[in-house]
């Protein structure tokens, strides 16, 4: 069934969503994610017509209308099916149009996750075994958690003067200690992957994004969680959605959405989209952000970047503000605008950019963060900083190298509680790839590089955040902590 899915309703999902986002590989996880949604949605022993009712909706979802329809006969040898009595299977929601084939690689990426998920389906159903081993497995689960809650409110009366951080950290199921972080807390995602690329937090907040296309319109949805001891992503503190439209196209001229990225800016969450009117592999040569409170409400739309003759842009965020950079065009010469810094405000209810301040730099900012310091990044389209290196722009337009982990070629920026920015990097480990962290520091100067000796499968960092993925005792865990 789940070759079915894939090889005969594959091409039309595949197409619905490039038409909505290009082929991105944006585009490969939504389509991922989709053909993921109607398998669970259908299960493992479905048939074919409920399958094709599922495959509808989720066209449907994306401007399709079901009762568009291929005619078989019309059909190619390997889009035909026929069921065991050998009635040929109708096509269903399909364009009219020729459609792309499935590229193989994206093909081979849905059927292993679907087989994933069918490897972990088979394993919940021998573990849970019988009705009767299920409600045996239900009782026992409601006993243990009246055990621990009883085990919990006997610790917490015998050490009341325990604070409230160190019953947290006790749910620890790894450490931290070989970071300059404190660990703020632990998410179990052993069967929830999650996208370190859309995340951000700040206000005690985890802040997740995911992209939603519709009939009724296109958004980032937005999911908070609270940053305390260990838990699950499953129970939402807010939600919110932002909802997107491309720019206005002159004729004959379309938009593609190039990428969204989600960040924090202080006690703001910020998404950013981006898009190009030059190939999906152009530059982005518009941008719109977007402001949510960390506290939840509605998204405010707090600028439009870009416009005629806008080749490029780069947006940062960071403490409570967000800088931004263009490339204009004109008449075949490139002139790369100053950068510009302002802070989110919000004044009786209405969210927009406070003033801003210019800084004259050469060439296009790469990698930047917005710091209490000024702008730190690593240096400029027109002059690089080596691997390792890193340069501060303060407002006033004096710049400042600092140096990190040497020779980190992937390395991030985060601001500690105490004001000390840190490069975090991964580095290599006999067991795979792990994280380092760097004070910056003056050229010449030692500092210590701080080295997590587990082993991760991936991180990111965000403001003063730094994240991580982690296995311990079968599981998984994303871990999020806060630079000292």
């Amino acid at each position: 069934m789940a070759h079915i899915l894939v090889d005969r309703f594959g091409p039309a999902m595949w197409h619905a969503v490039i038409e909505r986002m290009g082929q991105t590989s944006e585009a490969e996880d939504a389509f991922v994610d989709l053909m993921l949604a109607v398998w669970k949605r259908i299960g493992r022993q479905s048939d074919v017509a409920r399958l094709r009712e599922h495959v509808a909706r989720a066209l449907a979802s994306l401007g399709v209308p079901s009762s568009t329809e291929v005619d078989s006969s019309e059909g190619t040898a390997d889009m035909l099916f026929t069921s065991e009595d050998g009635e040929a299977l109708e096509e269903t929601g399909l364009p009219e149009e020729v459609l792309p084939n499935l590229p193989a690689g994206i093909r081979n990426r849905a059927l292993q996750r679907l087989r994933a998920e069918i490897a972990f389906e088979e394993a919940e159903a021998r573990r849970l075994g019988s009705w009767m081993a299920r409600a045996a497995y239900g009782l026992l689960a409601i006993l243990g958690l009246a055990l621990v809650g009883y085990g919990w409110w006997g610790e917490r009366t015998s050490n009341s003067s325990q604070t409230a951080n160190d019953r947290h950290t006790s749910l620890e199921p790894i450490s931290s200690a070989d970071l300059p972080v404190q660990v703020e807390a632990v998410f179990d995602i052993t069967r929830q992957p999650v996208d370190l690329g859309h995340l951000a937090f700040g206000g005690g907040e985890l802040v997740t994004g995911s992209l939603s296309l519709g009939p009724q319109g296109d958004g980032i949805q937005l999911s908070a969680y609270a940053l305390r001891g260990l838990g699950f992503l499953d129970h939402p503190r807010w939600t919110s959605n932002v909802p997107i439209s491309p720019p206005a196209a002159e004729p004959g001229a379309s938009w593609l959405l190039r990428s969204w990225i989600l960040s924090s800016a202080g006690d703001w969450a910020v998404v950013t989209v981006n898009w190009t009117e030059n190939g999906i592999h152009g530059a982005a040569s518009e941008a719109d952000v977007y402001a949510v409170p960390m506290t939840g409400g509605r998204p405010s739309r707090l600028a439009e970047f870009g416009g005629n003759g806008v080749g490029e842009i780069v947006v940062a965020t960071g403490t409570d503000g967000i800088a931004w950079q263009m490339v204009s065009e004109k008449g075949g010469m490139s002139t790369v605008s100053p950068i510009e810094l302002a802070p989110i405000a919000s004044h009786a209810g209405a969210v927009s950019l406070g003033p801003s301040v210019r800084m004259d730099v050469s060439g296009l900012v790469r990698n930047a963060h917005v710091t209490n310091a000024g702008l730190v990044c690593q240096g400029t389209t027109a002059h690089a900083a080596p691997a390792g290196a890193w340069i501060c722009i303060a407002p006033t337009g004096q710049e400042t190298t600092y140096a990190g982990v040497s020779d980190a070629e992937d390395g991030d920026v985060v601001e500690g509680k105490s004001g000390v920015l840190y490069e975090v990097a991964s580095a290599s480990s006999s067991q795979g790839q792990t994280l380092v962290m760097t004070a910056l520091h003056a050229p010449g100067n030692r500092q210590p590089t701080f080295r997590l000796e587990t082993p991760v499968s991936a991180w990111g960092a965000d403001g003063g955040y730094v994240d991580y993925v982690e296995t311990s005792g079968g599981r998984t865990y994303l871990v999020v902590a806060r630079a000292d």
